[in-house]
């Protein structure tokens, strides 16, 4: 009987949870088409990683609210097609809501994991919005791997202090300087982090601080295109 009534409430559950997305709600917000002020504008250039511009590509950013077990609410704000010289710009008008909750990021009709750049994420939350400011955010077309960093996948109970993780690589080869990032375990937690990486040659530096005393690692990772790896993080 206790499992036929356990049954019946994760059904109501997943009915409820199945109602509320089918109200997710859409619509297209260009009252700032123009922006006449107060304006947010995020541009920037889309190349090839041999440094050949991308014309034609479509480039749309959308304001979104998620919350669980509620419906989706999605606003796109501007919408650009990249010129002869793969440039593009949107300007747009945040609301006061979006200034306050949610997040906004930037989407393509094209391969959107083949859109690579050293920024790291095409998503802003609220807290790293405002009006009249301008975000530049290039982007370049290149085979893409994935990266799963995982810690201590043997003994996941394990005490493992402080895990600072870099991960370098370069979108192309030509490319000055690699691109960069920095996880910490005081701010998050690092397992099961996902980073979408150019294919190739990748290095991955770590340094743990336990009880006083300091280890490191290094290594060079060779990512295949499509490739997704898991990097164990163990000392």
């Amino acid at each position: 009987m206790k499992t036929l009534l356990k049954l019946q409430f994760y059904t109501c559950l997943m009915l409820l949870a199945a109602a509320f997305s089918a109200c997710d709600y859409d619509e297209n917000d260009y009252i700032s088409k123009y922006c006449p002020g107060s304006c947010t504008v995020i541009k920037g250039r889309v190349s090839t990683e041999n440094g050949a511009p991308l014309p034609g590509a479509t480039i749309r950013v959308r304001w979104l609210k998620e919350a669980y077990l509620q419906p989706t609410f999605t606003r796109e704000k501007a919408i650009a097609t990249t010129d002869a010289n793969g440039n593009y710009e949107l300007r747009f008008l945040l609301r006061d809501q979006e200034l306050t909750e949610g997040f906004i990021e930037l989407n393509t009709d094209f391969d959107q994991r083949s859109y690579l750049t050293c920024n790291g994420s095409s998503t802003w939350y609220w807290y790293a919005m405002a009006r009249d400011t301008a975000i530049i955010q290039n982007f370049t077309i290149a085979p893409a791997a994935t990266l799963r960093l995982v810690i201590d996948q043997n003994n996941p109970t394990a005490p493992v202090g402080r895990i600072l993780t870099t991960v370098k690589y370069k979108i192309s080869s030509s490319d000055a300087d690699s691109c960069a990032f920095v996880y910490d375990t005081n701010s998050r937690n690092l397992s099961g982090d996902q980073l979408t990486v150019a294919a190739g040659s990748v290095v991955v530096h770590t340094v743990k601080t336990y009880g006083g005393t300091q280890s490191a690692r290094k290594d060079t990772i060779l990512l295949k295109p499509g490739e997704t790896r898991n990097y164990e993080i163990n000392f």
